[in-house]
């Protein structure tokens, strides 16, 4: 069985390539993937046709669409990404640059949710504040 670090891996790598049946089959069939919360798009999306909606539109919006990874990390139970977002809108040419931090929940080699914060501190801040830390 893989680590939760390399799950999360495989699952952003998958992304890159465009590859959503790839990413949801590391994903737990409810996954919950929560945006940043100054996301014009910012709710919960739950299980895996709501989340191919959600990655879909992204990949639909956004030409080169590709997050790389900074740094990977454990923390308590979960995996700390920070991540650095490319693209550029197909339609408006609005380059997307952007740099965030997403916080995985995995459970026996499976991605159960994964929550975006701003930065690396306010996420840990976020699992401390829930004991988590």
């Amino acid at each position: 069985m893989q680590s939760s670090v390399q799950l999360v891996r495989a699952i952003v790598a998958a992304l890159n390539r465009g590859d959503v049946d790839g990413m949801l089959a590391r994903m737990d069939p409810q996954f919950e993937w929560r945006p940043l919360e100054t996301s014009p798009v910012a709710r919960v999306y739950q299980g895996h046709e709501d989340v191919r909606r959600y990655v879909e539109d992204w990949l639909g919006t956004f030409e080169g669409l590709r997050l790389d990874v900074e740094d990977l990390s454990e923390v308590a139970d979960r995996v700390v990404a920070v991540v650095h977002g490319h693209g550029r809108g197909r339609g408006s040419g609005l380059q997307l640059d952007n740099r965030f931090c997403q916080v995985w929940t995995v459970s026996r080699g499976t991605a159960i949710a994964m929550e975006e914060h701003a930065t690396r501190e306010a996420a840990v801040s976020r699992l401390t504040s829930r004991g988590l830390g």
